[in-house]
């Protein structure tokens, strides 16, 4: 039975007279893995962050397992402490072990005790193949590993759906496969996940469904193998073509 985690309605911003998004509508099931992509500026990441609030939609609406989140009378917290976000450029906590990072939201946010607190972080360390690495500050870790780790710290507050904002576009290409492998083990385990990438591969492998953003709007939309070998729209097929130049050369956009 399809159950609806998140739904995005008519959603719309704008920075000055930069219309970022220009009315996007979607929706997730739980245990699905949606991959967004499309070229810088087309309003992927902005979107991301209206979903949890840490940007202000101008309009439209985003409801998640039913509620309406852009309501003035959302507990936004509350709400937040149910979405992972899984950022850019990690944002670990530089003078925290991976552990503590981990452990940190559990303590704020859920409230556990510390023995609590380190079993759940232990384990969600665990899934990312890094209890090794506990200990370990983050300057002693790879990006790759940082990645991880935030990605555990994410996994560790239970949430129902994680966000990801370009998790491999920060790492030097030797290290962007661990954080995929990961993420493909958590597909697996239908986690639901929404995926912000240019890794087509993972899309190809993973998606239930992948959306084409450009101009602010979704393209086009559709099963992995649609959208990537059989393209409809004139802008979805110059992307790809452009991602698959920068493949075959060995570079990133």
């Amino acid at each position: 039975m399809y159950e609806e985690i998140l739904k995005v309605v008519d959603l719309k911003k704008r920075f000055g007279n930069n219309e970022v998004l220009k009315g996007v509508s979607f929706s997730i099931g739980k245990g699905e893995t949606k991959v967004v992509i499309g070229p810088s500026g087309a309003g992927k990441s902005t979107m991301l962050r209206c979903i949890n609030r840490l940007v202000e939609p101008d309009g439209g609406k985003i409801y998640f397992k039913g509620d309406e989140i852009t309501s003035k009378n959302v507990d936004i917290k509350k709400i937040r402490s149910r979405i992972g976000f899984v950022f850019q450029h990690f944002n670990l906590f530089k003078h925290l072990t991976a552990l503590d990072n981990v452990k940190i939201g559990l303590k704020i946010v859920k409230k556990l005790s510390d023995d609590e607190a380190t079993e759940r972080a232990y384990k969600a360390l665990k899934m990312v193949r890094l209890e090794d690495c506990a200990s370990k500050y983050p300057a002693q870790l790879s990006g790759g590993q940082q990645q991880r780790v935030a990605i555990a710290r994410a996994l560790a507050m239970d949430p129902e759906i994680i966000l990801f904002d370009e998790p491999t576009s920060a790492l030097d290409p030797e290290l962007v496969g661990e954080v995929l492998d990961v993420m493909k083990e958590l597909s697996k385990k239908h986690v639901t996940m929404l995926v912000v990438t240019h890794e087509i591969g993972f899309a190809l492998g993973v998606a239930d469904e992948i959306l084409f953003f450009y101009d602010g709007v979704i393209w086009e939309r559709g099963k992995p193998q649609e959208i990537i070998y059989k393209p409809k729209k004139k802008e979805t097929k110059d992307f790809l073509r452009r991602i698959f130049e920068l493949y075959s050369r060995g570079e990133e956009e």
